[in-house]
């Protein structure tokens, strides 16, 4: 992650956690921007009103406007009663205005005899002058060729980081070279947020709303999603001992629901193969959900229909206590949108937030105790969060009844892994296999923008906690597949 993200946001998180602890949350947080660099901070000069739209967009609020009051902002966030979409920000003013897609000629260039750069252009933009060679940019169109013949690597491309990692388009330019993000094409991957070094794209925290929640004696769940135990390296007893020192009043794992739909997704699967279909895609990564509806309804008929693990999950939690306000614990920007659109839950935390929130709190979950969680959930349910960990569950539940089935992980989205899906919907069948699951994240949800471990790290952590758990395919799990071959 980017320095600006991952530091900065977090020692913000901390002080706004702990200026609602106190008697007057609206001065103590025109306070923390008077604390830059604040606890937990590496030293970093920040304009005035690059702290402020930190603040802002910890608060839950967009920090794109030209003047932030800080002190009306608490006041909004403690009377506000749903948490605003989207769930991203641009801070204008922490944008660098970087110039990308520019193709310059660099002090590296030999003046070679050949001239292969000049050769490879079909605009005429490359010249020499008998020294080295330049590019005209009025005639340049970026194609690239140039770059590539060059046997010294002595033309460069510049990028927009956040512009360059986005799969679908949706962040380009102002007049002033800043970033703004087009809410009509963003799937919410979250690429963006990582890719700024400089922690202009944040995302818009609901910490407040969850704690207002909770301090209103509600009855407040906490759902983790299954990755949380890659990110925190503690036993689940301590886990739910931590989030109970919050104030949360009870802590769920979310692997019950990706059981549900391992075993839905199975039945599913059969049924469409047995009904001619060619093939199906999964339906669990919340990103890829949105980039079907904005931008490729051509494969919607073949993607799932099941719903996700946190749907299940919160369905049947809202089904016991209709009062509760259900809150999910996610590795991934992308739930907030699902999140908000489900009717059954409330609010959406990253693990960067839930981080944040411990601090804040001065919990350290290693000395925390609590009975562990009443159900023991399955090994693939667990590994619900690595890449081609849907396709396990999904082959376990199966037991044996999905011969022919071969499955297809996609690890991370990028364009042209859209171009491969696009290829799929027009010819109607993947020449690779006939299940196709889609993650946004590069290893999956382990590797999900609001992550705090870096991926391999995480993936050995679930791994082990994954192996204490008995399997989906095993015989006396009541885990019990919804078609028959």
């Amino acid at each position: 992650m980017a320095f600006g993200f991952k530091t900065q946001r977090r020692a913000v998180l901390i002080q706004i956690v702990r200026a609602f602890r106190g008697e007057n949350f609206p001065a103590e947080v025109e306070k923390i921007f008077e604390k830059f660099p604040l606890e937990g901070e590496k030293s970093y000069p920040l304009p005035n009103d690059v702290r402020r739209g930190l603040i802002a967009a910890a608060l839950g609020f967009a920090a794109d406007g030209e003047k932030i009051d800080l002190v009306n902002l608490a006041q909004l966030a403690q009377g506000r009663t749903l948490a605003e979409m989207p769930p991203l920000t641009t801070l204008p003013c922490a944008c660098n205005g970087c110039s990308g897609g520019e193709i310059r000629v660099t002090d590296l260039c030999q003046n070679c005899a050949l001239k292969p750069c000049i050769q490879s252009c079909k605009f005429d933009s490359i010249h020499s002058d008998g020294s080295r060679t330049t590019i005209d940019g009025t005639k340049c169109k970026k194609c690239s060729a140039c770059l590539r013949a060059c046997p010294y690597g002595a033309i460069a491309k510049t990028i927009m980081p956040c512009e360059n990692v986005c799969p679908v388009g949706a962040i380009f330019r102002d007049a002033n070279g800043r970033a703004i993000i087009d809410f009509s094409k963003c799937i919410c991957c979250g690429k963006c947020i990582s890719a700024c070094p400089f922690g202009a794209i944040q995302p818009r925290s609901q910490v407040i709303d969850v704690l207002r929640a909770i301090r209103g004696g509600r009855q407040v769940i906490a759902m983790l999603a299954p990755s949380i135990f890659g990110h925190f390296k503690y036993a689940p007893e301590q886990i739910r001992g931590a989030f109970k020192k919050i104030g949360f009043s009870d802590v769920v794992e979310v692997a019950i629901g990706a059981e549900i739909t391992a075993i839905k997704e199975a039945g599913e699967l059969h049924e469409r193969l047995e009904s001619g279909a060619k093939f199906m895609t999964s339906s669990c990564c919340a990103a890829y959900n949105n980039l079907v509806e904005q931008h490729m309804p051509e494969i919607k008929p073949y993607v799932s229909v099941t719903g996700t693990p946190m749907h299940y999950t919160a369905e049947k939690l809202h089904k016991e206590d209709p009062d509760s306000v259900l809150v999910f614990i996610s590795p991934c920007l992308a739930k907030f949108r699902e999140g908000h659109a489900d009717k059954n839950v409330s609010f959406v935390l990253g693990f960067d937030e839930i981080d944040a929130l411990f601090e804040a709190f001065e919990i350290d979950a290693a000395d925390c105790k609590e009975a562990g969680f009443p159900y023991d959930s399955a090994k693939e349910a667990r590994e619900f969060g690595f890449s081609a960990g849907v396709s396990g569950a999904i082959k376990a539940t199966a037991r044996g009844k999905l011969d022919g089935v071969n499955f297809v992980p996609i690890n991370g989205l990028d364009q042209d892994v859209i171009k491969e899906l696009r290829g799929y919907a027009r010819s109607g069948e993947c020449d690779k296999g006939n299940m196709i699951e889609v993650m946004c994240c590069s290893g999956g949800c382990v590797g999900g923008g609001l992550t705090i471990c870096p991926v391999a790290q995480a993936q050995r952590q679930l791994k082990n906690y994954a192996a204490l758990a008995k399997s989906l395919g095993d015989e006396d799990h009541p885990a019990n597949p919804t078609f028959s071959k």
